[in-house]
C-alpha cells in the first residue's frame, strides 16, 4: 500500500521506504550518522547480553559438553556481531548492510533452538527471551523493515518448528503462536508507524529546503535585475558610459568635493573628428562600433578615478578629480594618440579616427557645471577650427 500526501512523495506503507529508491536513498543519506550510530550499540548490547547470560548456564550446567555446545553458539554469534562492529563507518550504506546484519540474526535464531535442546528446564524463559528478541529487532535494530519483519516471522517459524520436534502438544503450539506472534505485531506496527513519521517529516524538510532555495535563486535573480536596471539607468547603452543624468550628478559632487577640500578638478569634453564621414561611408552600425571602441580606450588609459560620460553623439565628457588644468592637458594628449591609433575592424573594412578635446577647470567663482561645460565645449571648438586631432585648453 502506497500512501501519498499532498506535496509529498509516496510511501510504501509495507515496505516502510519511499517508493521512488532515489528519495530512499537520500533518506537514508540523511539519517546515517544516527542510524550508524544505533546499529553499534545494538550489536554492542546484542553481543554483551550473550556472554553474560554464559554465566547462569554455567552454574546451571557445570563444565558439560552441552554447556560448551552452547558457549560455542555465543561465541560464533559474538565473533560475527565483532565483524559486522568493525565493518560499521561513518559512510557505511545501512541500506546495503542490512543484508549481512540479517544473515547474523537468521544464524542468531537458527542457534538460539538449542537452549530448547540443552535447557529444558527454563522452557518459559528461553520463550520469553525469543520475544524480547522479536520485538528488539523491530523497534532497535536499524534495518530495513522488510528484513526485519522477514526475520522475525522467520524466528517465529524456528521456534514452532522447533518445539513441534521436541514433541509439544497442538494446543501449546496454538498458544505460544499467539505469544509470538504478539510482540512481532506490536513491534512491527510502531517500526511502520515510526518510519512513516520520519520519512514524512523528511520530505516536509526536503520540500521546504528545495522552496527555500527557489526563494533564494529568484532574490539573487532579483538583486541582479535591480543592479542591471540600476546600470542601465546609469549609462548609455551603445558604449556603457554614464549617460547625461549620471555623470551630471557625478559632477555635481566632485564640484563639491573639490571645494571642501581645495582640490583641483579638470573638465574635458572629447569629440571625435569627422565623424558624419565614418557614418555616410561605411553606415551607422560602424559608426556605433568606432564609438564603442572610442569609449573603450578611455576606460582603458584614464586614471581609475576618472569619470567618463556621453554627452551624445560623437561627443564624451571626462571628469579629472585631483587634477589641474596642466595635468588635464598631458592626459587628453596621451588619450588622443591611443585613440589615433586605435582600429574599428568592422569586417569589411578598418576604421581609424581622431578626436578633438577641450579642456577647463574648476574655477572658486564657477556657479555650476553648465558654465564649466560650456567653456570646455568653447575650448573645444577652438581646437577645432585649429586643425582638429589636438588639446585645446581654456584658463578662463
Amino acid at each position: 500500500m502506497n500512501v501519498k500526501t499532498a506535496g509529498i512523495p509516496s510511501i510504501n506503507r509495507w515496505m516502510c521506504e519511499f517508493s521512488d529508491p532515489g528519495m530512499e536513498r537520500a533518506f537514508q543519506s540523511h539519517v546515517q550518522p544516527v542510524v550508524t550510530q544505533q546499529l553499534r550499540w545494538a550489536l554492542i548490547i546484542w553481543a554483551g547480553l550473550l556472554l553474560l547470560f554464559a554465566v547462569p548456564d554455567y552454574i546451571a550446567m557445570g563444565p558439560v559438553r552441552p554447556f560448551y555446545y552452547l558457549l560455542t553458539y555465543r561465541v560464533v554469534i559474538v565473533v560475527a556481531l565483532a565483524i559486522l562492529l568493525c565493518s560499521i563507518r561513518p559512510d557505511t550504506d545501512i541500506f546495503r548492510f542490512s543484508y549481512p546484519v540479517t544473515a547474523v540474526v537468521l544464524a542468531g535464531f537458527t542457534g538460539f533452538m538449542l537452549f530448547f535442546i540443552y535447557r529444558p528446564d527454563v522452557v518459559t524463559l528461553i520463550i520469553i527471551v525469543i520475544m524480547v528478541q522479536l520485538i528488539g529487532l523491530l523497534m532497535f535494530v536499524p534495518i530495513r523493515f522488510i528484513l526485519a519483519l522477514s526475520s522475525a516471522l522467520y524466528g517465529v517459524f524456528i521456534t514452532l518448528a522447533t518445539r513441534y520436534i521436541l514433541g509439544t502438544s497442538t494446543a501449546n503450539l496454538v498458544g505460544l503462536s499467539v505469544l509470538l506472534i504478539l510482540p512481532v505485531v506490536i513491534g512491527a506496527a510502531t517500526t511502520m508507524r515510526l518510519g512513516f513519521s520520519q520519512r514524512r517529516e523528511y520530505a516536509l524538510l526536503t520540500e521546504a529546503n528545495k522552496i527555500n532555495q527557489e526563494l533564494a535563486d529568484e532574490m539573487r535573480k532579483r538583486v541582479k535585475l535591480e543592479e542591471k536596471l540600476k546600470e542601465l539607468a546609469a549609462t548609455d547603452p551603445l558604449t556603457g558610459l554614464y549617460n547625461r543624468r549620471q555623470y551630471e550628478m557625478l559632477f555635481q559632487h566632485e564640484m563639491d568635493r573639490s571645494r571642501r577640500s581645495h582640490s583641483p578638478l579638470s573638465v574635458g569634453i572629447l569629440d571625435l573628428d569627422d565623424f558624419k564621414v565614418v557614418n555616410d561611408t561605411y553606415g551607422h552600425s560602424a559608426g556605433d562600433a568606432v564609438l564603442r571602441l572610442v569609449a573603450e580606450v578611455c576606460r582603458r588609459n584614464l586614471r581609475a578615478v576618472d569619470i567618463v560620460g556621453r554627452l551624445g553623439g560623437e561627443e564624451f565628457i571626462i571628469l579629472m578629480p585631483d587634477c589641474d588644468i596642466d595635468q588635464a592637458n598631458i592626459l587628453g594628449n596621451r588619450l588622443l594618440q591611443k585613440i589615433e591609433s586605435a582600429v574599428t575592424d568592422t569586417g569589411s573594412a578598418s576604421i581609424k579616427v581622431t578626436a578633438t578635446i577641450g579642456i577647463t577647470q574648476l574655477f572658486p567663482d564657477d556657479k555650476g557645471i553648465e558654465g564649466i561645460i560650456s567653456r570646455a565645449d568653447e575650448a573645444l571648438y577652438r581646437g577645432k577650427n585649429a586643425g582638429r586631432n589636438r588639446v585645446e585648453i581654456s584658463r578662463r
